[in-house]
């Protein structure tokens, strides 16, 4: 070989490693500087990615109603049904249909679920501010640069600020933080597999009257983009094998007609369509109880739903149960982790001081107690505190102390107490820090926890307790119990 094609093969090598080094910064800036939404609509964009490569065999797609109403893990738990909830608020259609193709890069699910809510609904750039909730995490391919440049296609500028999220928050780097930094290559495996069902319940039962009664309006118009958008999903489907089931959960605003809309499309391409709306009573669906307002089920009616929409799966398509297979699978893991998150969950809701000893875990948790003011007449409770968790003493609970037990053991070194007599080798040392985990540190005196610098002693005479979640880096629950006022539970607003 000539020196004529060594340097251009040289120079050629160079660019090369130059472009690799400048895309992977670029990359990691962006990661950086994008804002960390926390929100559940980027938790399920990030954990779809968790996902292994050609697991999921049921696909949900579509805005919040979707993810609010079938339950992954109810699929799973009562049919061995392995799905996945793809999805992201208030989510227009052309944007479904984006996050669809970008699902078959990974995924060929055998049936792909498609929530309706946006069908009457064309897109307007006016109304864009949520698109974030979607974009920002959903990785930069061609198919993202195409469908995002065809949402905007007067304002690329705008168009560029959701595909490249650094030109949207280029000016971010003034408020970066120590968590900013800190992360980047952790898992985001979603334990929910892309649902949201809290427990939260509407403040009043939902009225779908004008839905049901009003049936002399004029009928509900499909946007000609829209159904161009459909069509590409059809399409898409069919490409990859995959059977489209069309469903509309039941939400304040939708109307009969269109609901009309949806069936005469369904008839149009020969697809299925469940309506819940046509289900609340075979499903006895409360109006309140089952509801977190007026367009979202809640954990309750999401259950209620989603045993329905399992059996509708399992009669009408050829799924696996992943239940038995003699191997553990990310939905056992996540099944377990669902029971875990619950349990915190719960006792971040207790009042009752005896009922949140009995729910406190130890193993894989740092509790942190601390007593504090008049301990007459609770003598017997503080004996048996002490003698739970040596080397603190009454002595020690009645002059005022605060310890750390972490993992089930008490670090004579998190022992402060007010106790001047106290062995300085066994306690009473002043003040001590904790490290709990990434960026979280607690402090700790004789009569406060200090979290987050923020000092913690809701109750003048009573204990305070701080439940941190080791294996998962959380904070669970601050909360002070009042002796003065009959043990009463204060939690920090």
């Amino acid at each position: 070989m000539n020196k004529k094609w060594l340097g251009t093969i040289r120079t050629a090598a160079g660019i090369l490693v130059f472009l690799v080094i400048f895309a992977a910064l670029f990359l990691s800036l962006q990661n950086t500087l994008k804002l960390k939404m926390g929100h559940r609509g980027t938790d399920s964009v990030k954990g779809f990615y968790e996902e292994e490569e050609d697991s999921v065999e049921v696909l949900c797609r579509g805005a919040s109603t979707a993810w609010c109403t079938v339950d992954p893990l109810v699929l799973y738990e009562e049919y061995g049904i392995a799905a996945y909830d793809f999805g992201s608020s208030a989510q227009p259609f052309e944007l479904t249909a984006a996050f669809l193709e970008e699902a078959f890069r990974t995924q060929h699910p055998k049936v792909v679920c498609l929530e309706m809510l946006s069908l009457c609904k064309p897109f307007e750039e006016k109304n864009a501010e949520n698109l974030n909730y979607g974009l920002t995490d959903l990785r930069f391919s061609p198919v993202k640069a195409r469908r995002v440049s065809e949402m905007f296609p007067q304002d690329k500028g705008k168009a560029a600020s959701y595909l490249i999220p650094m030109v949207q928050y280029k000016d971010r780097w003034q408020e970066l933080e120590k968590n900013d930094f800190i992360g980047e290559y952790e898992s985001y495996a979603n334990y929910a597999k892309g649902a949201y069902t809290p427990d939260k319940i509407a403040d009043a039962p939902l009225d779908f009257t004008y839905y049901f009664e009003n049936t002399d309006a004029e009928a509900a118009q499909i946007p000609e983009r829209n159904r161009e958008v459909f069509d590409r999903m059809v399409q898409l489907c069919e490409e990859n094998g995959a059977e489209l089931l069309l469903f509309k959960a039941p939400n304040g605003g939708w109307t009969m007609e269109e609901t009309k809309a949806v069936e005469g499309l369904a008839a149009e391409y020969g697809l299925p369509f469940v309506n819940f709306f046509d289900l609340l009573d075979t499903l006895q669906i409360d109006l309140q109880q089952d509801f977190r307002d007026n367009s979202h089920f809640n954990r309750y009616g999401s259950a209620k739903a989603s045993a329905y929409f399992g059996q509708y799966l399992k009669e009408h398509y050829e799924l696996a149960d992943y239940r038995f297979d003699g191997t553990e699978n990310s939905w056992d893991i996540a099944l377990r982790d669902r029971a875990h998150d619950r349990a915190n969950e719960a006792l971040a809701k207790t009042d009752n001081l005896a009922e949140y000893l009995g729910r406190l875990s130890y193993q894989g948790y740092t509790v942190i107690y601390s007593v504090t003011g008049d301990t007459t007449g609770k003598e017997e409770f503080l004996q048996g505190l002490a003698e739970s968790f040596g080397p603190v003493t009454l002595e020690d609970m009645q002059a005022g102390v605060t310890f750390a037990v972490v993992n089930g053991e008490c670090r004579p070194e998190l022992v402060c107490t007010g106790n001047q007599t106290a062995d300085s080798a066994r306690a009473g040392s002043r003040m001590a820090k904790l490290d709990l985990g990434i960026g979280d540190v607690v402090e700790l005196t004789p009569y406060s926890i200090t979290y987050d610098h923020k000092m913690y002693n809701m109750v003048d005479n009573g204990i305070v307790i701080l439940v941190y979640d080791n294996e998962w880096n959380r904070l669970v629950d601050i909360a002070g119990f009042d002796w003065n006022n009959g043990g009463a539970c204060v939690r920090d607003e």
